[in-house]
């Protein structure tokens, strides 16, 4: 059967290349020219340039003007870094090293690896090229010194390259392995220089695809079939460890593999030791045969058809070129093969885990690393759907996922900084900034809160913010004030009682009772301001609580400035012929009443219509909190109408202060001295309290001065007067009792 005959060439073509060199391209060739010459195709065919390569990977290849007539039965190394790439992404590792061999494939697969994991966020810590040349201590010391879990080989395998990891055993043994698809061809020289160093792995390979009769055909194969064929007898010699009848081969052979050989017993076969129909690499040789025949195939019957029985060199090569470029067939899984416009047929990778366990061929029991399915990449699927990983099938080293990280994980609450003058995938966990979040583990930044939000104590999570103001439910003071406000409210109540029940008597006429009734009427306006700064502010509280201050108070002290100017006037009339006497009366303390207080009250308008208070959120004040609060509106209206005040009490006080020694038992100006002394003295010490206090402190402050005020005032002036009026009554009760 011709099936058989070309198996027997594909086989003898692999295993001579396995032995040889892992990434021949010329041998391809002379593998397809037997093919030829073994089917009788073209009995002048010459030799053709084409060539089909199971595992050459080199990205140079892929140019089509430098090698149109190469093409490939495997991808370039590019798409497998991708697929590591994107494998320690998916565990979230990002700290790596790099193991390739010290040649220019070695040194060109390291670099493109490193920009490919460079892409994916990923950093190799070292690049270590293995040599002959430097001493195994070198490698042993620059990997002992490294923190990266993760090792990546790549380069040209061959098996010096494997025998100079064997000095670096005890390290390898404390990492994770990941090889790319390159290497699973050769497992089985792997595994006998790397033992146990491998365990537990990662591997990419092609899927293994079994070929059926190929170890039955293997099982003929011996070299005493075959005692010319020394190729067969080097095979033997590798895999049975069989003396040869060359003792200088014999040698060589021990020498170089580092195993004794022993005579065999002639029972030995091919496949007795390796299940060659269900490697990668000898399915990959198989599709690069069949494709070549099929090209051949297609031309073949092309030149029939056409009535070409006989090709020239340089049509024969440009035909099959073009043939090979076109040719679509089903391989032995009925799956549809071709070659895209790299020349390369597009390659499904599997993601093994070796792990080492007891395994038995034909009753031989070996060690060898079981490869366990874990995942696939597809590169023909999106970008996002091209790994498929199933993490709980893996068997890690220390039956944990390792770390792959520079720098422990940043919690939330943190975010990462990189470390100066060193790698960007190492980094230090700063705690977020004050009002933003992470709320994700390694995040790079953190997120601010929004405006009503603010962050929890470990700053991971927005909570609404805590809203501030003098409210009656959460503040005592809210309760003490107006409780204060209301017995003030009921002793000014009283007072105006006492003197209107003593309208006519001379104490009360003598210190203007109009005035006086003005003046308790505004403190009884005034202790009702206290009600509109507790609760919750909105613009019309904001509005009514400066403006209805302003203006009580100021109809306040313009009643006090009132009865100093008359107190004034009166001592400077009594004198005869005075020009005072015409200003005795009801007019000029009236009319200072009105004008003063009128001078505020259209401070206040103005105010209003220009820039009125209104109510604000204050988020900045205070950590987590959220203060409403009045904002004034127009300042220069505000401080206008704390000015003003403090103008017209300078000036009752001023005046008061110089008539106060006059003699007269109903002289009040002491009293109105001491009223205005104190009112100053609050508003001086408020004014700056109130500007340095924030949110409902700024309202207590307020609220305080204008008690203060109000007591001052009610203490200062009406309180002797009650205290005269009352005693007045009392002594001409016991004056009528007496006469009786």
């Amino acid at each position: 059967m011709w099936e058989a005959r070309f198996l027997a060439v594909c086989c003898r073509f692999y295993f001579w290349q396995a032995n040889k060199t892992l990434y021949g391209v010329r041998g391809i060739a002379k593998g397809i020219w037997t093919l030829v010459q073994t089917f009788n195709l073209y009995s002048a065919v010459p030799s053709s340039d084409s060539q089909i390569s199971y595992g050459s990977r080199d990205p140079l290849l892929s140019n089509r003007k430098l090698y149109p007539n190469f093409f490939r039965t495997v991808q370039d190394y590019e798409m497998q870094h991708v697929a590591i790439a994107k494998l320690a992404k998916s565990f979230g590792w990002n700290w790596v090293g790099i193991i390739t061999s010290d040649d220019d494939q070695g040194q060109r697969e390291a670099a493109h690896l490193t920009q490919t994991l460079s892409k994916y966020g990923i950093c190799p810590e070292f690049t270590l090229r293995i040599s002959l040349t430097v001493f195994y201590k070198t490698y042993f010391r620059d990997l002992k010194s490294s923190s990266s879990e993760i090792v990546i080989f790549c380069g040209t395998l061959g098996i010096h390259f494997i025998k100079s990891l064997g000095s670096i055993t005890s390290i390898l043994r404390e990492r994770t392995i990941i090889l790319p698809a390159s290497w699973s061809i050769a497992t089985e020289l792997i595994h006998h220089y790397m033992d146990d160093r491998l365990d537990r792995s990662l591997v990419f390979s092609p899927p293994i695809r079994y070929i059926a009769g190929l170890q039955e055909h293997l099982s003929t194969f011996h070299p005493s079939k075959r005692p010319d064929d020394k190729l067969l007898e080097d095979i033997w010699i590798y895999l049975h460890w069989c003396l040869s009848g060359d003792n200088k081969k014999n040698k060589l052979f021990s020498a170089f593999a580092g195993f004794s050989l022993h005579n065999c017993t002639g029972k030995e076969t091919y496949g007795q030791l390796i299940n060659y129909s269900r490697d990668s690499g000898t399915y990959k040789v198989y599709v690069s045969v069949m494709s070549m025949a099929q090209a051949l195939h297609d031309l073949f019957t092309f030149s029939h058809i056409t009535g070409e029985k006989q090709l020239k060199t340089i049509k024969f090569q440009h035909k099959l070129k073009m043939f090979l470029r076109k040719i679509k067939f089903k391989d032995l899984y009925n799956e549809d093969l071709s070659f895209n416009e790299k020349g390369e047929m597009t390659e499904i990778l599997e993601i093994l885990n070796w792990v080492k366990m007891k395994v038995k061929y034909n009753n031989l029991t070996r060690n060898e690393p079981v490869q366990v399915h874990v995942g696939r990449f597809n590169p023909t699927f999106p970008e996002d759907k091209q790994l498929t990983i199933l993490p709980n099938r893996i068997t890690w080293r220390h039956g944990k996922t390792p770390k792959g990280l520079c720098s422990e994980t940043c919690f939330p609450g943190t975010y990462q900084t990189s470390k100066e003058s060193y790698h960007r995938c190492c980094y230090d966990c700063i705690p977020c900034q004050e009002g933003h979040i992470s709320n994700t583990s390694d995040s790079e930044n953190c997120n601010k809160c929004p405006h009503d939000r603010w962050p929890n104590e470990k700053r991971d999570k927005c909570m609404p913010r805590d809203i501030e103001f003098l409210s009656f439910e959460q503040d005592t003071m809210a309760i003490i004030f107006p409780s204060i406000s209301g017995l003030f409210l009921i002793i000014t109540v009283s007072v105006s009682g006492i003197f209107i029940s003593f309208l006519d008597s001379p104490i009360v006429k003598a210190n203007n009772r109009n005035i006086s009734f003005i003046l308790l009427l505004s403190l009884k306006l005034s202790l009702f301001c206290v009600f509109l700064f507790i609760g919750h502010p909105d613009d019309i509280t904001c509005m009514l609580r400066q403006i209805s201050t302003g203006v009580t108070f100021t109809v306040a002290v313009s009643s006090i400035l009132a009865k100093t100017i008359m107190v004034s006037i009166a001592f400077k009339a009594t004198r005869p012929g005075s020009f005072w006497r015409k200003w005795m009366g009801v007019t000029l303390p009236n009319s200072v009443v009105l004008i003063c207080s009128l001078v505020q009250v259209l401070n206040g308008i103005i105010w209003l219509s220009v820039s009125p208070p209104f109510q604000e959120q204050d988020i900045d004040s205070y950590p987590g909190k959220i203060i409403i609060q009045c904002n004034e509106g127009s300042v220069v209206a505000f401080y206008f109408m704390l000015g003003y005040l403090g103008f017209l009490a300078a000036v009752s006080f001023v005046l008061a202060f110089m008539v106060r020694t006059l003699p007269d038992i109903y002289n009040e100006a002491k009293y109105i001295t001491f009223s205005m002394l104190l009112f100053c003295s609050v508003w001086i010490c408020a004014i700056p309290a109130y500007l340095s206090s924030k949110g409902k402190d700024m309202v207590m402050v307020e609220i305080f001065a204008i008690l203060a005020s109000e007591i001052g005032i009610l203490g200062c002036i009406f309180f002797p007067k009650c205290y005269k009026i009352i005693r007045l009554k009392m002594n001409r009760r016991r004056q009528f009792r007496d006469k009786q």
